[in-house]
């Protein structure tokens, strides 16, 4: 039978998963459950939006949404988690100005941590390269290239200003092309203002381990992408890892060094060291749940998102068993996730998560993309509009879609002619 008491969920994570599977269980649960989510920021940050606040294309609030503001309903805690202990469901943080210890008990436990990014296995690129992890991280990354090209203008030592001019991203994933791709299309654009750089000069390399980029879809549509990332002038160098990264640059595990002042990794996703800490069973760094999103030989410990290994079917063999790391699967898992918590405390059995994808897409800046939707596969300007689409959905806050939908519009406009002015984030080096 059901307990009468108010269960407590508490929910570890304030990105994609966390606050999704808040939402929903507000709307499912009402008041008759409380939820508590524990974050370290205030805000919710749209990650897969970042590369576009990098390069300007849309304004950083587009990305970033306030967690009691879209969460009105849930208590939300902004602190360090220290400590989860399983055994005694309390969680141990801290908070505020002194750092002052509070205990917080649960009877369901969401863990929603994502990942984190962890450079240390190639020597010397965590102390020289940029990542892109949230909001300040794509600030770094435009003002870094902002910077580069205000000292270039002025440079009169030429290895100083080849240095200078070189912009590197390591990783062909979904996030190291479209960080590459709105690098590029930013440098295009602002190159205008800098009538002493050659823009022959400027040098855009995209390092990729494997034998092609975007191995998350179909071999055409990544032959595609690289060909027009080539055409734009980006160098692609496939087959080829980071061996060292010093002073002196990047060298390849070929043996080349490539120069160059600014390095952004679009690698290194790592299990975070809480969830390291915690006694839940992890494979390839990721919880290990089942198809209820359970935590695998634990009670009323769900995963989900970045963080869990979630089959999609039984009797799994490979990678395409599982769910991967998008927006739209974690918003399902969010959905599937607050349904089953909710049947746990109504004392019903739950139900598997089965969802199939929509599609796969990625922006190739330039308002150019690739997209595989429900098998029909798609490459230029119909790719990035069904990307742009997809994001749109998935934001949360109708002021954020709305703000997203006119900077598409006007950047759109401005790149027909017919508006003027577009909007563009706030940066260090103003244009």
């Amino acid at each position: 039978m059901a307990s009468t008491a108010k269960q407590r969920v508490v929910i570890l994570g304030g990105g994609f998963g966390g606050v999704f599977t808040a939402k929903h269980l507000q709307r499912r649960a009402g008041r008759s459950v409380h939820v508590e989510l524990i974050s370290q920021n205030n805000f919710f940050v749209f990650q897969p939006l970042l590369p576009e606040v990098a390069g300007g294309n849309v304004h950083p609030l587009d990305a970033v949404c306030p967690l009691r503001q879209f969460l009105p309903r849930t208590r939300i805690r902004v602190a360090d988690i220290r400590k989860v202990d399983l055994s005694t469901r309390i969680i141990h943080v801290t908070a505020g100005r002194d750092r002052a210890i509070a205990e917080i008990p649960y009877d369901h436990l969401v863990v929603a941590l994502g990942q984190v990014v962890d450079l240390r296995r190639t020597p010397g690129l965590s102390e020289r390269a940029l990542v892109m992890k949230d909001v300040a991280d794509a600030f770094k990354i435009r003002n870094q290239i902002l910077g580069c090209l205000e000292e270039a203008d002025e440079a009169t030592d030429p290895r100083r200003k080849c240095r200078l001019l070189t912009f590197i991203v390591i990783g062909g994933g979904f996030t190291g092309v479209e960080t590459v791709g709105e690098v590029q299309d930013l440098i295009r654009k602002t190159l205008r203002h800098y009538p002493r750089i050659n823009p022959d000069d400027v040098r855009i390399i995209l390092i990729q381990h494997g034998a092609r980029i975007l191995p998350e879809l179909p071999g055409h549509l990544a032959d595609y992408a690289t060909s027009a990332l080539r055409r734009r002038g980006v160098e692609i160098l496939l087959k080829t890892g980071v061996k060292t990264v010093s002073a002196a640059g990047v060298e390849t595990d070929g043996g080349g060094v490539l120069d160059a002042e600014t390095i952004i990794a679009a690698i290194g996703n790592a299990a975070s060291p809480l969830v390291e800490s915690m006694q839940v069973p992890l494979q390839k760094g990721r919880i290990v749940v089942d198809r209820f999103l359970r935590v695998d030989g634990l009670e009323n410990v769900w995963a989900l998102g970045d963080n869990a290994l979630i089959p999609l079917r039984n009797g799994k063999h490979g990678e395409e068993d599982y769910a991967p790391p998008l927006a739209q699967f974690a918003f399902r898992e969010a959905k599937a996730l607050a349904a089953n918590i909710q049947r746990s405390i109504a004392g019903q059995q739950p139900v598997p998560f089965e969802y199939k994808s929509l599609g796969t897409m990625a922006s190739l800046g330039g308002r150019r993309g690739v997209a595989d939707i429900l098998g029909v596969r798609v490459a230029g300007f119909p790719a990035w509009l069904a990307w742009k689409i997809l994001y749109l959905a998935l934001l949360p806050g109708a002021a954020n879609r709305v703000r997203y939908a006119i900077d598409g519009l006007l950047n759109l406009m401005f790149a027909r002619g017919i508006a003027q002015v577009r909007p563009t984030g706030a940066a260090s080096h103003p244009i």
